[in-house]
């Protein structure tokens, strides 16, 4: 596995080919890309594209500054994607979908085909709340208050009363220091504010949109929505799904696979 760093922006890649397929994960407690293992978990979606294309991780740098919008985010990651050669593909899941939308919204020509998995064009009613307690419990220094609820916030309610004290006690480890924790902060409101009806011209690339049914943080309603506001766009829902293991789904990973493999 290759590991550096894109106008800034830490990436790691496996594979080869022509066109690179670039990832832009869900949210991670810290910026930067993690270990193999995790790089391996995030790929996983795209097991059905094999060793075919050079598989391109990219994510969150540290030190991100105040007044951060998913359109600087965005500014970013299509500096990145230039020095990788662009135009590429790119699929984003959860609030990675959020950037990967304004990065193809903002600058088409570096987005050739686009695959949103567990994101929609604006965060639904529970992603926001929990999202923005979060990010207040973190502007306070409450970290252990903060791991406590995003524990209970990305597993199913039967088990958030068992995740909730895990979150509280690992929090400090996962999070990091105050640094980590205000780059977390800062990423959680700039999603916020994000709305795709908001971005500078419609997506251009003829995009996948992929959702779970039992999503707790996107309701179908949003998932359609989104398929609508994309001219050149596939709507797949899996009804027995939720927010985080839609993208392990067989029939996911196939559509996925074909998606990116097509002539």
């Amino acid at each position: 596995m290759e590991r550096g760093t894109l106008a800034g922006v830490p990436f790691a890649s496996a594979g080869s080919g022509e066109v690179p397929l670039v990832v832009l994960p869900g949210l991670a407690l810290r910026v930067g890309v993690p270990g193999d293992r995790q790089v391996r978990n995030v790929l996983s979606p795209l097991r059905g594209v094999g060793d075919r294309r050079r598989l391109v991780v990219l994510d969150r740098w540290p030190g991100l500054p105040d007044g951060l919008t998913l359109a600087t985010l965005a500014a970013r990651y299509a500096a990145a994607l230039t020095e990788l050669g662009a135009p590429v593909d790119v699929l984003g899941v959860s609030t990675g979908g959020s950037i990967a939308q304004v990065l193809a919204a903002d600058h088409p020509h570096l987005v050739r085909r686009l695959a949103l998995v567990s994101t929609a064009c604006r965060l639904g009613p529970g992603a926001r709340d929990v999202q923005a307690e979060i990010a207040r419990l973190l502007g306070h220094g409450a970290v252990r208050a903060a791991g406590r609820a995003m524990a209970g916030s990305v597993v199913p309610p039967v088990l958030a009363p068992l995740a909730r004290p895990i979150g509280w006690i690992l929090a400090p480890v996962l999070v990091g220091g105050s640094r980590a924790a205000s780059d977390l902060r800062l990423t959680l409101e700039a999603e916020d504010g994000f709305d795709l009806t908001l971005c500078t011209a419609p997506i251009e690339a003829p995009t996948l949109v992929v959702g779970g049914g039992r999503d707790r943080f996107y309701p179908r309603s949003l998932f359609e929505e989104t398929a609508r506001l994309i001219p050149h766009s596939q709507l797949l829902v899996r009804p027995r799904r939720g927010h985080v293991n839609v993208a392990g789904d067989r029939v996911v990973t196939a559509h996925l696979a074909g998606f990116f493999t097509a002539p």
